[in-house]
């Protein structure tokens, strides 16, 4: 037995120590391989941190000093490129207690929260829940029907005519909360504004609607929904529905700037804008969202490409937006994207899907402005120059850059997108072709400017057949065929010069069956002559340029002038010298701020912008006489440039507001009233100045006006009625 024992157990030593010694070599096989794999991670990791530490370094150096002319408290801001991810905060989430902002810190999404409800809508509709062409009381019976049908499809594309905050002064200062069918009964009797899918309407009401839809079609509430289908699965932990009594991790404090002063925002609940702009997240959680939304989760393919494809108006007009997504190319990269605003915050989510690229950033200031953020970052990361704007001194050749700039950025976005040309055929490629030669050309501009101009912006949508992006597709489809994948993606870096210019020269050499597909001569030339130019003004000095409240404008100026001299055509740095310019305007450095803009209006004498914001200074400083000249000659210019829109007016209306230059606001409103005679809704606006500042019977002119222009403004009519019966009583 002893014997037998011993025999057994010498056995099972020796089976052991065997064991032993292959599990030691497995073992330490298995940690080379690990080993390996993670010193490849590593070395991974490390070699991407290392490619973007320069420009993770240049974008901190950036924020901090764009945050100080943006007067802003803090930001949060991160990307994702691939596997890498890399976050940061800026500033303080808490001024009063001086608690610095962390990349953790929480945020109101506001409207990006319309991109969660679009997922949630169309996980209902992939699992056979919602019909998207169904009326929205199939599934809200309650919702009141209106003139028309409202489905699901137009309500997501904010085609459902459903009107967006009708009175603000109301309904976006809410202080208690909301439940879903009180949310919509602020909003359920409001009429149509148009009929639906006749004109896009941005409406967070809509949204609202669609909140609705999730949860009688789910059976849960809207909150529980997406936490369980979207958050979850996401690993977004600290995401979630806002909620002011609730205790929330890292929740910053909202901030506002009243005279050019920061203050503390109003308190305002936003549990009525629920599924519109009622969710709460961090820059951590949104870049594990855009990451799930680039490999493909949530949703299927064919899902995916629904959402990210811009709906349409009935009448032929893309509208730029797809369903809960902003959709429209940059710099020809495909890019869906969203923004936010309300109390408390302003946030950006940017997607790059064919790059494996997005941004998000916050900020607890609302009214922010965070597209230079988004932008600078973009370019630093993808080492591309966004900002490389171009200034034509002849109006009609500026129109045609800015087109060419389009064709070029929907014709690379939509070979990305597609993976081929959009063309159905040649002789639909033809067509397109002779669309951009009859109307893309200066001397048929010079002759019929406004008509030429609408229709070249017609060519980019489906009432035009989308013959500019036709062009533009095919353009990069025939580049990469002739010259390769490589040599398109340097497009991305070198711009629609080179772009057009490579194809330009290709399209020469092509047999004469091909000539359809070509450029005119004189077009050819307008690109040769340009390209000149800028190879002459794009200096490293110029390409290295960095325009903001620290540049050197005693150096800055001369250099330019003297860089500039004697071209056509060259680079564009004027709505960087704008920011700068308005910087001091508000602050009532008067000299600083005409020194920027004299300097902007000597380097672009012909464009718009300079002119306008000249103006501008001058209505501030009362040279009323000044401004109107100014803004009259920037309107000739180009009566449709975002200067001298209405808009712009407006916004610098609440700045003398803000100022208290009551005499200079009414200066402001005769101007804009003289450049825009017909416009009914700005009559109705001066009515409400006039009456905000107790000049009744002035008031009661404009609204009269107001309603001879559009006897449908019943707000306009209503206070006519108001008027009325007050004098009455008077009397």
């Amino acid at each position: 037995m002893t014997i037998c024992a011993f025999g057994r157990s010498s056995t099972y030593r020796r089976r052991f120590i065997l064991m032993k010694k292959q599990f030691k070599s497995v073992f330490i096989v298995i940690l080379f391989v690990l080993w390996t794999a993670f010193s490849s991670t590593l070395s991974g990791a490390v070699e991407s941190q290392s490619s973007y530490s320069e420009a993770i370094k240049e974008f901190e150096q950036f924020v901090e000093e764009q945050m100080v002319l943006d007067k802003a408290p803090g930001l949060s801001v991160g990307f994702n490129k691939g596997d890498f991810i890399w976050t940061k905060g800026f500033g303080f989430s808490d001024l009063e207690n001086e608690v610095p902002t962390k990349p953790e810190s929480s945020y109101r999404l506001a409207s990006i929260t319309k991109t969660i409800t679009a997922i949630a809508v169309l996980q209902l509709v992939e699992a056979g829940r919602i019909d998207l062409d169904a009326e929205v009381q199939t599934y809200v019976p309650y919702f009141p029907k209106k003139k028309w049908p409202v489905t699901v499809r137009l309500l997501l594309g904010h085609l459902g005519g459903i009107s967006h905050y009708k009175n603000y002064d109301v309904e976006g200062h809410i202080k208690v909360h909301k439940n879903t069918k009180e949310a919509l009964a602020i909003f359920q009797d409001f009429a149509l504004v148009v009929e639906p899918g006749t004109k896009y309407n941005y409406s967070s009401y809509g949204f609202n609607l669609l909140g609705a839809v999730i949860e009688e079609a789910s059976g849960q509430s809207y909150g529980a929904y997406i936490k369980k289908h979207i958050f979850d699965p996401l690993g977004m932990e600290n995401s979630r529905m806002d909620d002011p009594e609730d205790l929330i991790s890292n929740r910053v404090s909202g901030y506002r700037l009243i005279k050019g002063e920061v203050k503390n925002s109003e308190f305002v609940d936003v549990s009525s804008r629920f599924a519109g702009g009622g969710t709460r997240s961090t820059v951590v959680d949104l870049l594990r969202y855009t990451k799930g939304i680039i490999e493909g989760k949530l949703l299927k393919t064919q899902t995916w490409k629904l959402v990210f494809t811009s709906m349409a108006t009935r009448g032929g007009r893309f509208t730029g937006y797809g369903m809960g997504w902003s959709v429209r190319p940059w710099r020809g990269h495909f890019q869906v994207s969203h923004g936010g605003s309300q109390p408390e915050t302003r946030t950006h989510l940017l997607i790059f899907p064919e790059e494996n690229f997005s941004i998000a950033v916050a900020s607890n200031l609302e009214g922010f402005n965070l597209t230079p953020y988004v932008r600078r970052l973009a370019e630093l990361v993808l080492e591309e120059d966004f900002d490389s704007l171009a200034y034509a001194s002849d109006t009609a050749e500026q129109v045609i850059y800015d087109y060419c700039a389009q064709v070029f950025s929907y014709g690379m976005s939509s070979l990305d997108w597609h993976g081929a040309h959009i063309s159905k055929d040649e002789t639909d490629l033809a067509r397109a072709f002779s669309y951009f030669n009859k109307y893309v050309d200066k001397k048929t501009l010079k002759n019929n400017f406004k008509d030429t101009k609408k229709k070249i912006a017609y060519g980019f949508h489906p009432v035009s057949t989308q013959a500019l992006t036709k062009v533009g597709s095919f353009m990069a489809y025939a580049l990469k065929e002739s010259l390769g994948e490589e040599k398109l993606q340097s497009y991305y870096q070198s711009g629609p010069l080179a772009f057009f210019r490579d194809y330009i020269e290709i399209s020469n050499k092509w047999p004469s069956r091909k000539k359809n597909y070509r450029f005119t001569k004189s077009f050819a030339k307008l690109i040769s002559g340009w390209e000149k130019d800028w190879k002459a003004t794009y200096t490293d000095y110029v390409r290295n340029l960095l325009v903001t409240v620290n540049a050197d404008f005693d150096e800055l100026g001369p250099k330019l002038k003297k860089t500039f001299s004697g071209a056509n055509f060259y680079p564009d740095f004027s709505r960087d010298m704008e920011r700068v310019g308005y910087y001091y305007l508000w602050k009532d450095e008067i000299q600083n701020s005409l020194k920027i803009f004299n300097l902007n209006r000597e380097l672009y004498p012909n464009s718009p912008l300079p002119l306008s914001n000249l103006a501008a200074a001058y209505i501030w400083t009362g040279s009323v006489e000044e401004a109107q000249k100014l803004f009259k000659k920037a309107f000739a210019l180009n009566p449709d440039h975002p200067s001298v829109s209405l808009n712009e007016f407006r916004n610098l209306g609440r700045h003398l507001e803000n100022a208290k230059k009551l005499k200079e606001i009414f200066a402001l409103v005769e101007i804009a009233l003289e450049l825009y005679p017909k416009n009914a809704q700005f009559h109705k606006e001066v009515a409400d100045i006039y009456l905000a500042t107790g000049q009744k019977e002035k008031a009661g002119i404009f609204y009269k006006k107001a309603l001879k222009l559009n006897p449908k403004l019943k707000e306009a009519k209503r206070k006519l009625e108001e008027l009325g019966k007050e004098k009455k009583k008077l009397t």
